[in-house]
């Protein structure tokens, strides 16, 4: 019986086995892996996020009557403009780093606390794909996924949001 060493890499999800004697590789796709990362950086602060959600921002719709030619008619016009939250996660670190920023709301010492940001999103080659600014961004919520376990998700609250690129 002849046998045969196998070999495996794993890289950022994508999983490549193949024979030492040179035999058929065959490539894996891991599809818990995410396709997308990103990089946050506020206040001093840096970290890495393997989901965010919520990078954008909504009017309120309000309804007005006009007439027109002797018809009452309804339209919706755009109200309100406002920042969505945005929601990141990511795998449990030993950094205190937000969760010391957040401290400050949480104790009433916000101060200053409110920082311009920036998040960019990168493709599995690491290459920019997508980023925002966001002006006036606070740690509005820490959370340690109970059903994930190892996992924490931040929602921010901003002011205003930019679609850089």
């Amino acid at each position: 019986m002849k046998t045969t060493s196998r070999f495996i890499s794993v890289l950022f999800g994508a999983v490549v086995v193949s024979s030492a004697s040179g035999g058929a590789v065959e490539n894996v796709i891991d599809n818990s892996a995410p396709l997308v990362y990103y990089e946050f950086s506020a206040g001093g602060v840096t970290t890495y996020f393997t989901d965010c959600k919520g990078m954008g921002s909504q009017n309120e719709v309000e309804q007005t009557r006009v007439s027109a030619r002797g018809e009452n008619l309804t339209v919706k016009i755009p109200g309100r403009l406002s920042a969505k939250n945005i929601t990141c996660s990511k795998g449990l670190t030993k950094s205190m780093d937000l969760w010391t920023w957040r401290q400050q709301f949480v104790s009433g010492r916000s101060g200053r606390s409110r920082v311009d940001a920036t998040l960019i999103a990168y493709d599995q080659a690491m290459t920019p794909i997508a980023e925002w600014s966001f002006n006036g961004l606070w740690p509005a919520a820490i959370d340690f996924n109970e059903t994930t376990p190892g996992k924490e998700t931040i929602v921010f609250a901003a002011d205003q949001v930019l679609r850089l690129r």
